[in-house]
């Protein structure tokens, strides 16, 4: 009973306030083994190990190896993640279980993430699992951060790890340093720093691109005690900013060239979160708790410009001269989940609560527009009642198993709300069930059908004003998402350690497709989606080596009123392929390769009252990378790392990245180029 006094009380005060959260990915790994067995042998987790033997800083490289994932642009901060062909926005991102919503600005990225403080990074596909989290219309993004005893030795009571880094297309150089330590038998710590800077950036064909520097700051403390074998409590605090006087538009093309001085913009991510964890011998308690508040800004320096209006013929016209202040542009969610499994007559039983609120808003002082005649006009720059969202769901699960076939059935209640500039309601009940055979010891067979609901998010927060309103026609995303999928253990027959082959088809239809771009009114650009495609892959491994392939591909429709037209992110044949290979206890030797086929979609809009139809031709590309990890014997505890980048300097733009997805690769810029990496670390 003292346990789940414990328990009872944690979760009773937690609460009572307005808070939410994602499990971690303890969790979703436990998802993938228990309900989603069909597709086990597919890669959906990258570790902190592959992420260091890679060198990755970047969202890109932390998910370049797996199947139906994409990453849009070579800049840090203007990557954006695709999930089948669908903008991160349709899927659950969290970090530690905090959500990751929002958008800041169209043209930069919306995760800020520094990957050297991660200790894995999971992706699931699919809306058939109630456990994915409100709004996971496509899937979900867990990124976990690492904590003392992923540091530890296991009998080490102190340690510390120091790194540097630095590669020769971006100009990035890189130090990292981490302390973490047993205070007690049960509290463990651990602080982490991060500092890292690119400058000039190399493309094939093209002089560098000389403004888009960045400098990168991150922080993560986190302190873990373990009440007992079967309880943990965990908190920690990470910081992340991302800026420099460079391009605001990240993802725009370029300049190889720069005429004057640059404004200053950056983006910060302020994380606290509190995770809880009972996996009590009781069978009716397996209790999680997850709560947090997340807060993403993107600053702005002050500057001052020419002031331009439209005249009647649509050509801009200076009159006269603007004084911009600097501004803070906020997305903050504070939010709880708590979700408990229950073992009734050996049925599990999960229940969960998942609530958060979202706000945005503008810290800005007073502009000023001084016109051609003198005349001076100021001008109030901050937003204090911006936009809200408020959610309050919940959902049961229940695992029945009959013989080699599993039934998983689930439903989700969501009550959205917002506020705020806002006075809008949406809700819905939400069915999902996924079902599982295995056919025979080496063929197991899935489908997976769910019902899809998220109401519209809040607009892009650059373009929130005091004077809003939502549209009459505002509606909430709700459609069907229904997926089959097998895997085949072939192991035996070719007599390897392991050896599997999967494949998915999968069919979305999503109608009131939203995205917040300059969607202040919520009603901007509504269409109805639909998706098909297909991922299917292959993992060996035998003795010291190991290899996957994974391919997908997708196609798409978006139906407006008058017309349909080729969704823009479809059409793209993608192949993955790499190895790990250990040829001694110290050198570990890996090739990961990406091959995109080209495209040629058909985008049809209305003009004079008639559609016309204009072709999207994307050209194809192949990229490899190549890197080796060596632990000296010599000195415990030394590693030295080195990586080669697009070896053979393709000149190559990912189908997603903008200006590309519309066809046009002149309206960006080029992947880096030949790329050599070279880091060093200490761990004692």
């Amino acid at each position: 009973m003292k346990l789940s006094y414990l328990s009872l009380a944690i979760a009773s005060l937690l609460s009572g306030q307005v808070l939410s959260g994602q499990v971690l990915a303890a969790e979703v790994q436990e998802l993938a083994v228990t309900e989603v067995k069909a597709t086990d042998t597919k890669q959906n987790t990258v570790t902190s190990e592959k992420l260091d033997n890679r060198q990755v800083n970047d969202i890109k490289g932390a998910l370049s190896e797996l199947a139906g994932v994409s990453v849009s642009n070579g800049v840090r901060y203007s990557q954006k993640t695709y999930l089948r062909g669908m903008e991160e926005h349709s899927a659950n991102v969290t970090i530690d279980g905090a959500r990751q919503d929002g958008q800041l600005f169209h043209h930069s990225g919306n995760q800020i993430v520094d990957p050297s403080m991660l200790k894995a990074v999971s992706v699931e596909l699919g809306a058939s699992s109630v456990l994915s989290g409100y709004g996971a219309n496509v899937g979900a993004i867990s990124y976990v951060t690492k904590d003392p005893k992923d540091l530890l030795a296991l009998d080490q009571k102190f340690g510390f790890k120091v790194a540097t880094a630095a590669d020769t297309a971006t100009e990035f150089q890189q130090v990292n340093v981490s302390g973490y330590g047993r205070l007690t038998e049960q509290l463990s710590l651990l602080g982490m720093m991060s500092w890292n800077e690119s400058g000039d950036i190399e493309t094939p064909d093209r002089e560098p691109i000389v403004n888009k520097h960045s400098e990168l700051k991150s922080g993560l403390v986190k302190a873990v005690y373990d009440v007992d074998d079967n309880q943990q409590l965990a908190v920690s605090l990470q910081h992340v900013e991302d800026a420099g006087h460079r391009a605001l538009s990240g993802e725009k093309p370029g300049a190889t060239s720069v005429e004057e001085a640059l404004g200053f913009n950056g983006y910060e991510r302020d994380t606290y979160t509190v995770n809880y964890r009972n996996d009590s011998a009781n069978p009716l308690l397996d209790l999680s708790v997850d709560a947090y508040y997340n807060q993403k800004k993107m600053l702005r320096g002050a500057q001052t410009g020419d002031f331009e209006i439209r005249d009647s013929a649509g050509k801009w016209q200076k009159q006269g001269i603007e004084f911009i202040p600097e501004r803070d542009y906020s997305y903050k969610t504070l939010g709880l989940n708590i979700r408990n499994t229950m073992d009734i007559n050996d049925i599990p039983w999960t229940v969960g609560i998942e609530t958060f609120k979202s706000e945005q808003a503008i810290d800005a002082g007073t502009g000023l527009i001084t016109r051609n005649d003198g005349t001076k006009t100021t001008v109030v720059r901050a937003v204090n009642n911006g936009p809200e969202a408020r959610l309050i769901g919940g959902y049961i699960q229940g695992e029945f198993n009959f013989g080699t076939l599993q039934i998983i059935p689930g439903v989700r209640f969501d009550s959205y709300k917002l506020g705020g500039a806002y006075d809008n309601s949406f809700s819905q009940f939400s069915p999902k069930l996924n079902l599982f055979w295995q056919a025979s010891e080496t063929l197991g067979l899935k489908a997976g059908y769910g019902r899809i609901f998220k109401g519209p998010g809040l607009p892009e927060t650059l373009m929130i004003s005091a004077d809003m309103t939502a549209s009459p026609d505002a509606k909430a995303e709700t459609g069907n998402n229904i997926e089959f999928g097998v895997s085949y253990d072939f192991a035996s027959l070719v007599n390897l350690d392991s050896a599997n082959l999967y494949a998915n088809i999968y069919q979305y239809n999503i109608d009131n497709y939203y995205h917040p771009t300059k969607n202040t009114n919520l009603a901007r650009g509504i269409s109805d989606l639909t998706k098909k495609g297909i991922e299917a892959g292959m993992t060996v491994q035998h003795q010291d080596l190991k290899t996957y392939v994974n391919y997908s591909y997708n196609t798409g429709e978006k139906a407006f009123d008058d017309y349909t037209t080729d969704d823009y992110y479809s059409g793209t044949h993608m192949v993955k392929l790499g190895l790990n290979y250990l040829a001694t206890d110290e050198l570990t030797l890996g090739w990961d390769s990406i091959f995109a086929s080209s495209a040629s979609l058909d985008d049809r809009s209305v003009a004079n009252g008639a559609v016309i139809t204009e072709p999207v031709e994307k050209a194809g590309y192949g990229v490899s990378n190549i890197w080796a990890s060596y632990d000296v014997a010599q000195l415990n505890g030394l590693s030295l790392k080195l990586a080669v980048d697009n070896l053979f300097d393709k000149a190559y733009q990912d189908h997603n990245s903008f200006g590309m997805y519309w066809g046009n690769a002149s309206y960006n810029d080029n992947e880096v180029g030949r790329n050599f990496k070279f880091a060093v670390s200490y761990q004692y």
